[in-house]
């Protein structure tokens, strides 16, 4: 009986594939081997959400609900043209001293779309009415910033990278991992922004949290081996890892990434955003399929860090 060359090698790739789907984990395999990517193991959150201008209208609703509170800002254009989106959040006070900022983004990685960082605005700015952490920290003059889609081109397009094929979780500039990055609109629009709205607020940002999937851990500083954190940061970062594993599941796992993935990543977002900023800084991994049904976990988690978080600048 001869054997077609083709089917051989597709049947070898279906068996590798199933066996790989059993026996392994991501964190099994170097990032180099291609192994991620080929078995789709670390990305593709199986969660559909809307058009990408489905969103950005729905932001704009909100902001015309909440005109005293939520202000939607454009602050870039993406490689394909479609406008990069930020929510802030906060009241309008006047109230002196260097005040904290907190700062959520998602979908940086297009396919990694989890329903949790859309759905965020509206509720802080619902709570913002309320008494609780919320709007304490609110009230206080703290702000909060919100990017859902940091990668629209990707989302819409269920990819990893942005419209050039570049890992945008890849592209900022982390001196510590010798990176010189910002060379894409995304990440260098969003830098700018941040940078220059902060200063010009006189503010610290104090917490930063990027969404992704689909391991299920929280991620701190460094996202490559080598340098550790200091023990005062440490605790920091740990603080809140106890406040995620009491609301959104004990079973997720927390550590850096080559410590949960088992390989290094230069050039991260919360990377960068503890070392140019100083922030306490996270990659929320979710879990694949089904992180959109945790949303409630999710305003717990983040009710309790405003109620316990000892912020520096308040």
């Amino acid at each position: 009986m001869r054997h077609n060359p083709l089917t051989m090698k597709y049947l070898l790739v279906i068996t590798m594939s199933a066996f790989l789907s059993i026996t392994a984990k991501a964190s099994d395999f170097p990032d180099d081997l291609g192994f991620k990517s080929l078995f789709r193991i670390d990305s593709d959150s199986g969660i559909k959400g809307p058009p990408y201008q489905k969103i950005v209208d729905e932001l704009k609703e909100l902001e015309s609900t909440f005109p005293e509170i939520v202000n939607v800002i454009e602050y870039g254009r993406s490689v394909g043209g479609r406008p990069l989106t930020i929510v802030k959040i906060q009241k309008k006070l006047t109230i002196e001293g260097k005040l904290p900022a907190i700062y959520i983004g998602g979908s940086i990685h297009g396919d990694e779309y989890l329903n949790i960082e859309d759905r965020l605005p509206k509720w802080f700015a619902e709570q913002s009415e309320q008494k609780g952490p919320v709007g304490n920290f609110l009230e206080k003059g703290g702000v909060i910033y919100i990017a859902p889609i940091l990668n629209p081109d990707g989302y819409e397009k269920r990819s990893r990278t942005n419209d050039l094929g570049i890992d945008l979780n890849r592209d900022f500039t982390v001196i510590e991992a010798q990176v010189e990055g910002l060379k894409q609109p995304e990440t260098s629009a969003l830098a700018f922004f941040l940078e220059e709205d902060l200063k010009k607020e006189g503010r610290k940002l104090e917490i930063t949290m990027d969404y992704h999937c689909c391991i299920g851990a929280l991620l701190y500083p460094w996202s490559f081996k080598g340098p550790t954190l200091p023990s005062e940061q440490l605790i920091k970062h740990l603080n809140i890892v106890e406040a995620m594993k009491s609301t959104v599941g004990g079973e997720i796992k927390s550590g850096t990434t080559p410590t949960i993935l088992g390989y290094s990543a230069k050039g991260t977002s919360k990377d960068f955003y503890y070392e140019h900023f100083g922030a306490t800084s996270f990659t929320f991994e979710g879990r694949r399929n089904r992180e959109d049904k945790y949303f409630d976990e999710h305003t717990k988690m983040w009710d309790l860090i405003l109620q316990r978080f000892e912020f520096t600048s308040i």
